[in-house]
């Protein structure tokens, strides 16, 4: 199994107030991520878990089957990767761009881990809001 990484293209991840939020730097889109996609995601790039030990540790969590917990992860990688935001790492290591705001928990029920577009930051940037 694979580990994974933020795509090394410029693109920014913050963790804060249980929350990730993301930067593409190739198409200025940025995203959030719900807390069980936050909880993945840290485990993912900042911890260097492979996805079927997160998957494991929902399980242990929640009582749900790995199978289905596992698709769960599984999708929320495949989403990441499609968005330009993570990839799999060669040789991992931590990285020293992230700024991971403390460690995160998981939500009381379990929630899909979920990513949010949120449009682009550039215009984000001149509407002033």
């Amino acid at each position: 199994m694979p580990k994974y990484t933020l795509r090394d293209n410029g693109s920014a991840c913050r963790f804060f107030d249980g929350e990730a939020v993301l930067v593409n730097a190739d198409t200025s889109a940025y995203y959030s991520m719900n807390v069980t996609g936050t909880y993945v995601l840290q485990e993912l790039i900042v911890s260097g878990r492979e996805a079927e030990d997160v998957s494991r540790t929902l399980e242990d969590e929640f009582g749900a089957s790995a199978t289905d917990l596992g698709g769960d992860v599984q999708n929320a990688i495949v989403e990441l990767e499609t968005e330009g935001l993570i990839a799999v790492a060669e040789d991992w290591s931590p990285n020293p761009k992230i700024e991971s705001g403390g460690e995160f928990g998981l939500p009381d029920t379990y929630e899909k881990p979920e990513l949010y577009c949120h449009g682009n930051l550039e215009q984000l940037i001149l509407s002033g809001e």
